[in-house]
């Protein structure tokens, strides 16, 4: 929580404190700076000149942790990740509350790319702030976050540009898998929008996805031509189907790539992620030579079920550790094997 202290090295809080309650600054779940307040704080900045990087930091599956542990415990969640951030910003800049899971951070030391990727890693790295668990009654709960940054002046000189390019950024971070953070670079990030990087409805993309596997004649072309809207949809570069024999199709173009007939082994449930492998080393040591040689970073494994009896996996390959694989992605996967399973049958007969 802010200490009035801290705020009056600002001039803007001096005058501030003057006219306004501690209610109206500082938010009252967490002790951090209330959503008009930190607003009006950065839109001075701008009127003055003040070089600063702006960034949203958005907590990831935030509404999972209410729904599974209940919202007392998701507020302790809020209230220990706001304490972290104050203390990581030092007197390096402020943060405020603008939204229910959502900050808004200024900083006015780090003023570069390479500065703030350094800085924003620091944040992520050994448990700083996040990528870490916090145990909570019935639990742990792992807190990460996905962050969109942009620097005044240097990307915009308004704070309506300001806000949409981080407001772009942070979009970009979300539809690239969550936990990550993203700083605005010009050449990447200028045509990109909000409403290109939002993803479609789940019925739209799963029509597209049907229609897309309808189109092919036997499995190695449908494979082909359903995985490109799938992998765009997912993000990743390529995927692959592991038959009920074990044999590993890569999507691309439907050629076998190895067995992975123990990857059951692993998968007890609906779906199994990971980045750490050492339990896959150790229970699934063909599928780990496989994604050895591939130098896969992260899994998303869907296991298909049809008529009662599994038909085998789809794996989805991560291009960077901690990805956090979504309910509507693990959905998509499994809609796409179901369609391959009820292919293959049909084949059989």
């Amino acid at each position: 929580m802010y200490k009035i202290e801290t705020l009056l090295k600002y001039d803007f809080f001096k005058k501030k404190i003057k006219e306004n309650s501690l209610s109206h600054i500082l938010d009252s779940l967490t002790g951090v700076i209330t959503r008009p307040v930190i607003i009006e704080f950065v839109q001075t900045m701008i009127r003055q000149k003040v070089p600063f990087a702006l960034a949203i930091v958005d907590l990831d599956n935030f509404k999972s942790i209410n729904d599974n542990f209940g919202h007392d415990q998701g507020d302790l969640v809020l209230q220990k990740v706001s304490s972290d951030l104050i203390s990581y910003l030092g007197d390096d800049g402020l943060l405020g509350r603008i939204g229910g899971d959502e900050f808004l951070m200024i900083n006015f030391k780090y003023l570069t790319y390479d500065d703030l990727h350094e800085y924003y890693e620091g944040m992520c790295i050994n448990e700083t702030v996040f990528r870490k668990a916090l145990q909570l009654d019935g639990g742990k709960a792992y807190i990460s976050s996905t962050i969109g940054s942009a620097i005044f002046p240097k990307d915009a000189d308004n704070y309506n540009d300001l806000f949409a390019l981080i407001d772009k950024t942070l979009y970009r971070g979300k539809s690239k898998g969550r936990n990550c953070y993203i700083i605005y670079v010009e050449k990447l990030h200028k045509d990109l929008t909000v409403q290109k990087l939002s993803k479609h409805s789940l019925l739209f993309t799963m029509k597209n996805l049907a229609n897309a596997f309808d189109t092919g004649e036997d499995l190695r072309v449908a494979l082909v031509r359903v995985g490109q809207p799938l992998c765009a949809e997912l993000h990743i570069r390529d995927c692959y189907y592991i038959r009920k024999n074990g044999d590993m199709l890569r999507f691309s173009d439907g050629i076998c790539i190895g067995k992975a007939d123990d990857i059951g082994n692993i998968v007890e449930d609906f779906s199994y992620h990971t980045d750490d492998y050492s339990e896959l080393e150790r229970l699934c040591p063909n599928t780990h030579e496989i994604i050895k040689k591939l130098q896969i970073e992260t899994i998303l494994v869907v296991k298909i079920a049809f008529k009662n009896e599994d038909f085998g996996f789809i794996l989805c390959p991560g291009e960077y550790i901690r990805r956090l694989w979504q309910d509507e992605e693990k959905a998509l996967a499994f809609f796409v094997g179901r369609m391959i399973a009820e292919f293959e049958e049909r084949s059989a007969l």
